[in-house]
């Protein structure tokens, strides 16, 4: 019983602790070029026709209307899609990696796991997943129709101390082949914005 009843003290602390943060992103804050990756990826513009897709930036939320294209050069249906997500903090003029990171070595089969950090920011609001389910990120001509009430608000209460500062997610995507040999183009796109306690 005494044990029981530190934990739900623990936890107690630790919901009470728990700090809400803001990011606001940067007016060319979305999809911007990547910086300091080796072998000059692409950037999303490499992976997407971006013409029929709208993306609107109020700083605080991200709202995304329309669709888009796969035009990745040199992938194949069938390749493997492996992904990176990396935060990175602005520290004394140098991006530092920070301990926020996702991946995926089989993104096509992954992407709609709903336990998946993309899967709440991105792939819930492709409105024909079972589409894209079969096509994904490998089969140039694919389209990704989004939902009508994609909006992403960009807050989050956690449990740590002294976030604030400034912040880039970098978004990469390699192709391999049948035989595990990398494609030449992959893609690279980085979110940047501040991020301040409420």
């Amino acid at each position: 019983m005494r044990a029981s009843l530190k934990i739900l003290m623990l936890q107690l602390i630790c919901l009470t602790g728990a700090i809400d943060y803001q990011l606001t992103l940067d007016d060319n804050g979305i999809f911007a070029p990547c910086t300091n990756i080796p072998g000059n990826p692409s950037n999303v513009e490499g992976l997407f026709d971006m013409s029929f897709l709208k993306v609107t930036n109020d700083g605080s939320k991200i709202k995304v209307e329309g669709k888009h294209t796969v035009v990745w050069k040199d992938v194949q249906p069938g390749d493997t899609i492996k992904f990176l997500g990396q935060v990175n903090r602005l520290e004394k003029g140098t991006w530092q990696k920070t301990m926020f990171s996702t991946s995926s070595n089989n993104f096509c089969k992954s992407m709609f796991e709903k336990n998946q950090q993309w899967y709440q920011f991105w792939t819930q609001y492709i409105s024909n997943a079972d589409e894209i389910k079969s096509k994904c990120l490998n089969t140039p001509g694919a389209v990704f129709n989004y939902a009508p009430n994609y909006e992403i608000e960009l807050k989050a209460s956690l449990n740590v101390p002294n976030l604030e500062g400034r912040y880039k997610l970098a978004m990469q995507f390699e192709a391999f082949d049948n035989r595990n040999v990398k494609r030449p183009v992959s893609i690279c796109s980085e979110f940047r914005g501040t991020l301040k306690k409420l």
